[in-house]
């Protein structure tokens, strides 16, 4: 043997006894294991994650699968089969293209994972057998760098237990937090139900995945880990409605207090998140209008049908009486500016001549008030949803509860007493002419007869026609307004004046002298005679 090949013999002669001792310390490494310590093995010729890896190594289990809405971060690229270290590794040795890999093939990584200092988390504990502990105990681990105050009332489960990773990813992810599953809702449904339960109405951060929009990771002084209470969190996001609270006179109890009261925070299976359908979620509390929409036997359409309830009303806050979208005659007007076709063939009138200008109002509508004593707007038992009963026809018998909502407001005198120089204008001298036209059996003429009830372009709502019969005739009125009286030629009689000062006669010339031997104070038949000539 050359003296220059002795080297080349013992180097190659110590190289099989490593080899040999490096398989015997593989052998035992398989069946010793010391409490307490984790070994950190290099990872196998397989495709996953090298999270999935460090949990089995650990005795941990591994992160659930993406779900399609999760965000997908990188596959690790596939590690070489390298042999297992018996001895310390050099500080930043840990992460090579050969050892763990995948451990930095996240957007974001924990610092001392990008700084290459995993000791800042693990303690090597035995290097011959590659094995490690947590520098802390795991309450304590993540709190020696982060400080997390969790000091308030409401802390989330995880954070007080010190189970960080249950959310986190202690290597990196695909934001600044190392969320793991990316994230929003797709992490948070790992622990919580689903809150949309596949509803078609879903909030907006909910949809968007985004529960931190209103909820506290970590701990809060409110219930649910929520960052405000009541309405003030709501708001933070609604500002147009935070807007129109802080302005408008009269806001709405849950506006002015609790959303939750009306939405869901959620999702729903209703417009708007509301808990229920509009007309059954305002019922809810207002019982009273509960009761009158039982009971009625005249309805109101618009308040089961479109909108309901918000037809008329602003469920948040208005400047007008009882949450009104506007004025209520404009409100009223939204639907009887135009003619309504009624389900039993007759029609409602349109009523936009109560909006031009030059007209003569009824004085509720002058008032702005249409239910101000004249409707029941929500539902009624009197025609047309009036308030009292009212006759509905041209000829009725007087009956003084019959004219229950004119006599709410006018004195019923007007119509009791045959003489008078003070109750009324309509009289000829001291006879009281609504006495004669109403306080007849059987056919006294209604109000209606002359009267327009809403407006019309004659002083005291004096109608240009009433509509008379079934065929809907317009008969004319033809009123003329005198200083001191007036005069009427309508379609029910030959031309007939009066005059307060100077009282006017109606009859024919030959007529005349009779009525005024009858007329005379004591004469039987005056009444009588008045009667049939009215």
């Amino acid at each position: 043997m050359r003296r220059h090949d002795r080297p080349w013999i013992l180097f190659l002669s110590t190289l099989a006894i490593l080899i040999g001792c490096q398989t015997l310390n593989l052998g035992q490494a398989a069946t010793q294991q010391e409490p307490g310590v984790h070994r950190i093995e290099p990872l196998p010729e397989t495709t996953g994650s090298a999270l999935e890896a460090e949990a089995d190594a650990q005795g941990l289990d591994a992160a659930p699968q993406e779900t399609a809405s999760a965000a997908q971060e990188p596959p690790p690229p596939p590690p070489r089969k390298v042999e297992q270290p018996t001895s310390s590794v050099p500080e930043g040795g840990c992460v090579t293209t050969d050892c763990h890999p995948g451990i930095k093939a996240h957007v974001f990584k924990h610092g001392p994972v990008n700084s290459d200092t995993c000791e800042a988390c693990h303690e090597e504990a035995d290097p011959t057998q590659h094995t490690f502990t947590f520098s802390e105990e795991d309450e304590e681990l993540c709190a020696s760098c982060h400080d997390l105050e969790l000091d308030q009332k409401y802390v989330h489960s995880p954070a007080a237990e010190g189970q960080c990773i249950e959310c986190h990813d202690p290597h990196g992810g695909q934001d600044r937090y190392l969320l793991r599953r990316g994230g929003g809702a797709a992490l948070c449904n790992e622990c919580h139900d689903d809150v949309t339960e596949d509803m078609p109405a879903v909030h907006g951060p909910v949809a968007a995945g985004a529960c931190s929009a209103c909820h506290r990771a970590h701990s809060s002084d409110n219930p649910a880990l929520l960052i405000q209470t009541g309405r003030d969190l709501c708001l933070d996001c609604h500002i147009t409605l935070k807007r129109q609270l802080d302005t408008v006179r009269t806001v709405h109890e849950p506006a002015a207090t609790e959303c939750t009261i009306c939405h869901s925070p959620h999702a729903s299976e209703h417009a708007m998140m509301l808990h229920a359908e509009t007309v059954e979620l305002c019922l809810d509390c207002h019982s009273e209008i509960e009761d009158l929409i039982d009971e009625a036997t005249v309805g109101h359409d618009a308040v089961t049908s479109g909108q309901a309830c918000r037809n008329c009303h602003n469920p948040h806050g208005s400047d007008f009486s009882a949450l009104l979208l506007n004025d209520m005659v404009d409100v009223c007007l939204s639907c009887h500016d135009r003619e309504i076709d009624l389900d039993d063939g007759t029609h409602l009138m349109a009523l936009k001549a109560v909006r031009v200008a030059d007209m003569s109002l009824h004085g509720p509508i002058a008032q702005g008030s249409c239910a101000g004593g004249c409707h029941e707007v929500h539902g009624g038992s009197n025609h047309r949803l009036l308030a009292e009963e009212y006759p509905p026809e041209f000829y009725a018998p007087f009956e003084e509860e019959r004219y229950a909502l004119c006599f709410s407001c006018h004195n019923a005198e007007l119509v009791r007493d045959e003489r008078t120089d003070r109750l009324t204008n309509f009289r000829n001298g001291d006879r009281n002419l609504h006495f004669v036209h109403v306080n007849k059996v059987p056919k006294g003429r209604t109000c209606r007869a002359c009267h327009e009830v809403h407006a019309s372009e004659k002083a005291k709502q004096i109608r240009e026609s009433v509509p008379f019969g079934s065929s809907g005739w317009e008969l004319p009125i033809k009123f003329e307004k005198t200083k001191t009286g007036g005069r009427c030629s309508p379609g029910c009689h030959r031309p007939y004046g009066y005059d307060r000062t100077t009282p006017v006669s109606n009859l024919p010339p030959d007529e005349s002298a009779t009525l005024d031997a009858i007329s005379a104070p004591g004469s039987a038949g005056r009444d009588e005679r008045k009667g049939s000539r009215s």
